[in-house]
């Protein structure tokens, strides 16, 4: 048997060793990260309220290139009164938008100022709020939001790999809201014809920049 003293100690030694293990498994896991590079398939729904514009949902695909500082997004846009398929590039160094337009056999393309971003998370300032349960899935609550708090950001992310899952994007002053949820997440280096418009679209482009 052990002595009486050695007893107590050892009770409180384990009693603090299973302390210390609870309070590593409650720690806040680490700020997510970024990617420089991917691919991923969105299901997103926004609207404007001050356009009283509701509930607009679609289908995309994004490509993101930290090292071409571009973006692309695909889909399906009204255009003209028509819904037709898009490619649309953002060309960040240059602050360009090339919009491209498909209908049936036709191409049309345009030029324009890029006057806004895209949103890539910051998360510097995010702080951690806890678990979420999506689409039957556990992951991790994260809140961004300015000093003003006109523009927040609620992000989540996979306990396992944390992938991007949803990102809620709000910006007060403009009214505008758009829930983004990620479908599928590649991360990896992106090849050089996604942000390449083919030659005779491009010769043949609306440049508006110019007017």
């Amino acid at each position: 048997f052990f002595p009486m003293k050695t007893t107590l100690l050892l009770i409180a030694l384990l009693g603090f060793a299973f302390a210390l293990h609870n309070n590593l498994l409650k720690a806040d896991p680490a700020k997510p990260t970024w990617p420089k590079d991917f691919s991923a398939s969105l299901d997103v729904r926004n609207w404007n309220t001050h356009e009283r514009i509701r509930n607009r949902h679609g289908f995309y695909r994004w490509f993101y290139s930290s090292a071409r500082n571009m973006d692309r997004i695909d889909g399906l846009v009204d255009f003209e009164g028509e819904l037709v398929v898009s490619n649309q590039f953002f060309d960040h160094a240059a602050k360009k938008h090339y919009a491209v337009f498909y209908q049936a056999d036709l191409a049309t393309c345009f030029i324009v100022h890029l006057n806004h971003t895209l949103p890539h998370p910051n998360f510097d300032n995010a702080r951690y709020v806890g678990k979420a349960v999506i689409d039957h899935e556990n992951l991790n609550h994260w809140l961004s939001e300015n000093k003003e708090r006109t523009h927040t950001l609620n992000y989540y992310d996979t306990e396992d790999g944390r992938l991007p899952a949803r990102m809620d994007w709000h910006d007060a002053q403009r009214g505008e809201t758009a829930i983004i949820k990620f479908r599928e997440f590649d991360e990896g280096s992106q090849g050089e014809h996604i942000f390449t418009i083919p030659e005779a679209i491009l010769r043949s482009c609306n440049d508006e920049t110019k007017a």
